[in-house]
């Protein structure tokens, strides 16, 4: 059954093991987040040691109380008149902002995606995103150089510097997208299109399943022929069946996380999701409109 955070239908395997990492960084929009105690008691076998052996016991287990508080926006209890104020003197002190939405909007405040550890920045002029997008990758890779030391990543567009439209993309307006290169067997070019002979399934399963496993992607997009050969590989390696079959797109399954997107047989096409740069170009927009900084906040819609 789908589950919903916020505007977002959150489907799949991944469901219930993002619903409480969200609602830690999700924000109630207001000076007091509401308290959720939560209480887990489950029945388990218990073993204790005695002289005489080891014995079973089957036993309720209980687990402690655990209070889940929204995290608190850099922004409540901040009055419409100081917002103003705060972007008419000094707007980079909102931090990153996502004004209007990832296909139609802009993005102010953006943090840098450096190469360096393992990435590749393709285009020094598009690799600018927020701050969840930067750190969701970083992560990503590190957990792939853990597994294979000395790993590259080539990551191409993410956004402008001040987001809006880069062609040829619909989206990459607001940070949150990126384009990431897959990892081969030898050296490739980039945008080299992946096949059984040259796709380096290992890396590349590591990097996607580091990436998903963060709670922080909404959906990735690839060739069903990458995914293909990712899952029977992944399958090989021991993971689930299920779990897989809820994680890529099937002729009986479509809204999964990974889907099927013509074009993409030379790259993932990722989205994160960042709450607190959305919520902060929600909160800021008619600042930014008053103060003349969110001018490009609605581009036109163009064909990929």
């Amino acid at each position: 059954m789908p589950l919903f955070f916020g505007e977002r239908r959150v489907v799949g395997w991944w469901a219930a093991g993002l619903a409480i990492p969200l609602c830690l960084v999700a924000f109630a929009g207001s000076a007091a987040p509401t308290v959720r105690p939560l209480l887990s008691v489950a029945r388990s076998a218990v073993v204790t040691r005695s002289p005489a052996g080891v014995t079973i016991v089957s036993a309720p287990l209980a687990f402690e109380p655990v209070t889940i508080r929204p995290r608190r926006h850099p922004l409540d209890g901040m009055s419409p008149s100081e917002l103003d104020a705060l972007v008419k003197a000094s707007p980079d002190r909102l931090g990153p902002a996502i004004v209007g939405l990832p296909n139609r909007g802009s993005l102010l405040n953006p943090i840098t995606l450096e190469s360096g550890d393992g990435i590749e920045v393709m285009n020094d002029e598009r690799r600018f995103a927020t701050a969840v997008t930067v750190s969701s990758l970083r992560a990503a890779v590190a957990e792939v150089e853990r597994e294979f030391p000395g790993s590259v990543l080539r990551v191409g567009d993410i956004s402008g510097r001040r987001g809006g439209y880069i062609r040829p993309h619909r989206s990459h307006q607001a940070g949150v997208d990126a384009d990431i290169g897959f990892y081969y067997r030898t050296p490739a070019k980039w945008y080299t299109k992946a096949n059984a002979a040259n796709l380096d399934c290992a890396k590349t399963w590591a990097l996607l399943k580091a990436l998903v496993a963060q709670g922080t992607v909404e959906y990735v997009f690839v060739d069903r022929s990458v995914q293909a050969l990712l899952r029977e590989y992944a399958l090989a390696q021991g993971e689930p069946r299920e779990f897989l079959d809820a994680l890529f797109e099937s002729p009986a399954k479509k809204d999964t996380l990974i889907r099927h997107a013509w074009g993409h047989l030379t790259h993932f096409h990722a989205r994160f999701i960042d709450p607190v740069a959305e919520e902060t170009g929600r909160r800021a927009r008619p600042s930014l409109e008053k103060a003349g900084l969110a001018n490009r906040s609605v581009q036109r819609r163009s064909k990929k």
